[in-house]
């Protein structure tokens, strides 16, 4: 066997594992780094592909999908749930692209990609040649699977997982992850350790609370898929009583999450969440949300698009009566990060001041921290440990501890191939 990373190699985003295992060649994931000027891309892949295997429906692992059906048409397993999901992100992608002038890929490719997608549940036995695969629940988000691979060598792809309950959804099934040969995991938070999460949600409401009663107004950019559901939800589940908002594509996978109850943690407070929040639907309800003191729960949760750029620009005179909490990871080069470095943003060709603006980030990660990639790595067993989805000091942390657990231990850079028949007797 001999696996090659196209992307994620000491870095978030971009994600492409090619695997070759005797005669089948196939992939995990195809991702985008949405960045500026223009998004960035795995390495290509040459040659043919068996399969693709899909891990879960964010962009930085589905991204680039379409640009794998320029010449062919490989059939794409993903586990259930996800197809919904990728079809509501790659078509905002496609026309936020448009929109920028972007060259990405091209609609007929998208469809070529939906035709080829296939759900699979949990725990269901795949088998493509002489490979056969199952998913188990990651926890990430709905649909996220962590794949346990049987082919000339026991692999498992971890994709992105979280193995600590949210308010959404179920630890990942760490129990259902057996022994192998070879581990390629995400380590995202590889360096450090993510809060309590009673304790970060005990104080998230209170600032909320708190700008609220002070008379402002709260600006919540939040991830399409999966975070701005569990703000909704929290914020309701926590008695905020104040006008919340929903805006943006959030919408839509808000609909998708409450097609699969059975994938989540507990439906009925996500549905009776839903219900009470409001929805913003056109131009004209989106200016009546800061007519008095609120919240509004908006894409884009790394500030790179959607109705979150919006808010900030329109909203940006009130000033100290202005809370921006973002609530998700912020890549390197995105302006979500800048805004947390410098509290400058770029909107619309204006350089936007927010230093008078409450800005703050909360830890409220879908992602393992350190202590769970270990647990992941203890339960695997793994004789060769490849590393991706982590900035480099976050994978060069793994990297030195997981040494000391006899494992070969890779941190890859893009177009690096291990031959694992060098590692594994």
């Amino acid at each position: 066997m001999k696996v090659t990373l196209l992307g994620a190699a000491n870095e978030v985003g971009r994600s492409g594992v090619l695997v070759e295992s005797g005669d089948n060649r196939f992939l995990f994931d195809y991702g985008v780094k949405l960045q500026d000027p223009k998004p960035a891309y795995p390495l290509p892949v040459h040659g043919y592909l068996d399969f693709v295997v899909l891990s879960h429906a964010h962009l930085d692992h589905s991204g680039a999908l379409p640009l794998l059906f320029k010449g062919r048409e490989p059939k794409v397993f993903t586990p259930s749930g996800t197809p919904d999901l990728v079809d509501i992100l790659l078509r905002d992608f496609l026309k936020i692209a448009r929109m920028k002038r972007q060259e990405v890929w091209f609609e007929n490719h998208l469809k070529r990609l939906k035709r080829s997608l296939q759900g699979v549940d949990y725990e269901k036995e795949t088998s493509v040649g002489e490979v056969n695969f199952k998913f188990s629940d990651a926890g990430h988000i709905l649909g996220a699977g962590m794949t346990h691979v049987q082919a000339d060598t026991t692999f498992v792809y971890s994709g992105d997982y979280k193995d600590t309950e949210t308010r959404l959804h179920a630890p990942a099934k760490l129990e259902n992850i057996p022994t192998a040969d070879v581990l390629v995991t995400e380590t995202t938070y590889g360096n450090r350790e993510h809060p309590d999460r009673k304790a970060l949600e005990k104080e998230f409401v209170n600032d909320v609370k708190s700008v609220i009663e002070s008379g402002g107004r709260v600006i919540l950019p939040a991830f399409a898929v999966g975070r701005a559901q569990e703000i909704v939800e929290m914020l309701y589940a926590n008695n905020v009583d104040v006008p919340i908002y929903l805006d943006g594509m959030a919408q839509d996978v808000a609909e998708v999450y409450l097609e699969y109850p059975e994938l989540l943690r507990d439906y009925q407070e996500l549905y009776n969440a839903m219900k009470e929040v409001n929805w913003i639907a056109d131009e004209r309800e989106r200016k009546r949300v800061f007519d008095e003191p609120g919240i509004v729960v908006t894409t884009a949760g790394m500030l790179n698009g959607g109705p979150a750029l919006y808010y900030l620009l329109n909203f940006r005179k009130l000033g100290e009566d202005l809370a921006i909490f973002l609530t998700g990871y912020q890549v390197e080069g995105t302006p979500g990060r800048r805004l947390l470095k410098t509290k400058v943003m770029d909107i619309d060709g204006n350089t936007v001041d927010f230093s008078k603006s409450r800005i703050k980030y909360f830890d409220f990660s879908a992602h393992c921290d350190k202590n769970g990639i270990f647990r992941l790595i203890d339960k695997v067993k793994p004789q060769v440990l490849i590393l991706n989805h982590g900035d480099p000091d976050a994978e060069q942390a793994v990297k030195e501890k997981a040494e000391d657990k006899g494992a070969y231990v890779f941190s890859p850079k893009p177009g690096e191939t291990i031959d694992i028949s060098k590692y594994v007797k």
